[in-house]
């Protein structure tokens, strides 16, 4: 997954459910936030007071650190 500005929230827990545990850490409640529905990665920097390419860089190095997600295979 190619993580942007324009990425929603819920799109990347959705494909690294670990990512809760990144954003918690960051004291963003993202895993409680209705906002993840619609919200993008930009935005909750934003309403979090974070420059959202450091989030993106952050967040892509913590992700870099994880096993690989489990993909559905092809058929």
């Amino acid at each position: 997954m190619i993580i942007k500005k324009d990425t929603k929230i819920n799109e990347i827990i959705s494909a690294h459910p670990e990512a809760v545990r990144f954003f918690a850490d960051l004291n963003m409640s993202c895993s409680q936030c209705f906002a993840v529905n619609f919200d993008t990665l930009e935005n909750g920097a934003l309403m979090h007071d974070m420059d959202a390419n450091q989030l993106i860089d952050k967040l892509n190095l913590f992700l870099s650190t994880l096993p690989a997600p489990i993909t559905a295979y092809p058929k």
